[in-house]
């Protein structure tokens, strides 16, 4: 098939058929030449790597931005708001694109992107870092958020002074080793599955440089803390709402690396095997809610409706103090973390029942 001048006759199939999702994303951002990568933001200011694309398991580009958990998608999610445009808008574009790149009628043949394996992508750059002493703004951290020290100390939390940034060169193999201090407030998750250990690091004050993982979709923080088999178990969307759920309702509680990622097959049928209940907790914005309702569409998981209720006008001691250290005030408490932050616990205890007795 010839593609024209314009599209009218084309059809997404026939599209899709010519040329793959990767294609028309290279032949947009031709600066991508490998799969998975890190670029910078092309929606906000980002000095630091932090927008992700890959492809999933069914070959789709996926988005996600690591500094707006918002802002992620698919391809024509991507190019609608690259182009400011409609989908028919993005979809004569990428025609026309397709057309140029080709000459005219000639058919255009795409570069080719490098893909790597999870495995590979992984080996090309390592993650370490320097723990440090806990110190007392350490545990008013978390304990503003109802997680005490034990808890702390089970789910494998240590505060870093430095994180390690090894990076492998793909074509002469030869690592470069990259050391950077932290903010003052950072941490470092480990997590251990199939024996592997990975890191995740959190700076929760951090305007830029909030999140920095080696963890991929396949690691769900705390599966391997939760006990065997129990009456019920509860998916937050992320590991401080998961460890304030399990710490003060004493539910076991673990978290996958974002909303928008799916748990395996292997992990929904488990979690179904060894518990008689399994709830989901998600934020309560829209994102929040889209991402639940996805995820019990594919698995029947009752959905633990989290409310998002305005902040009060005077802070508790524990909001000021880490507006002090330089926390944002939010105006509405749309995760459950968030809501005994700025509530208390007794608020959120009664919210939380409120919801797991109407969890449907």
């Amino acid at each position: 098939m010839i593609i024209g001048k314009t599209s009218p006759s084309m059809s997404l199939s026939e599209l899709f058929e010519k040329y793959s999702e990767a294609e028309i994303l290279s032949a947009v951002f031709p600066e991508i030449n490998t799969l998975p990568c890190r670029i910078n933001s092309p929606f906000r200011v980002d000095n630091n790597p932090s927008f992700g694309i890959y492809l999933d398991d069914n070959k789709h580009v996926r988005f996600k931005d690591f500094g707006d958990s918002e802002t992620k998608g698919g391809l024509f999610d991507l190019l609608c708001r690259y182009w400011n445009c409609s989908f028919v808008q993005a979809f004569n574009k990428i025609v026309t694109l397709m057309q140029k790149q080709g000459g005219g009628d000639v058919v255009f043949k795409p570069k080719q992107l490098k893909m790597l394996s999870r495995k590979e992508a992984s080996e090309l750059t390592k993650i370490q870092v320097v723990t440090r002493p806990w110190k007392d703004y350490d545990y008013e951290y978390w304990a503003s958020y109802g997680i005490t020290k034990k808890w702390l100390s089970w789910a494998e939390i240590y505060p870093i002074s430095y994180k390690i940034v090894t990076k492998k060169d793909s074509k002469d193999s030869k690592p470069k080793r990259y050391v950077f201090p932290v903010p003052k407030l950072s941490f470092c998750y480990v997590e251990r599955k199939d024996g592997k250990l990975s890191l995740k690091l959190y700076s929760p004050l951090s305007k830029t440089h909030k999140w920095c993982s080696k963890m991929d979709s396949s690691v769900i923080s705390l599966w391997t803390k939760i006990p065997d088999y129990g009456d019920k178990v509860i998916i937050a969307s992320s590991v401080k709402d998961a460890l304030t759920i399990s710490c003060n309702t004493h539910i076991p509680t673990i978290a996958p690396q974002g909303e928008g990622y799916t748990l395996s097959t292997t992990a929904i049928n488990e979690l179904k095997r060894r518990y008689q209940k399994v709830y989901i907790a998600y934020d309560g914005d829209k994102a929040g809610k889209d991402d639940a309702k996805k995820l019990s569409k594919t698995t029947g998981f009752s959905i633990i409706c989290c409310p998002v209720l305005e902040t009060p006008l005077e802070d508790r001691e524990e909001v000021t103090k880490l507006i002090t250290m330089g926390l944002e005030k939010k105006s509405k408490a749309k995760d459950w973390s968030d809501i005994f932050l700025y509530f208390g616990k007794e608020r959120f205890m009664d919210e939380f029942n409120k919801a797991l007795t109407y969890a449907k």
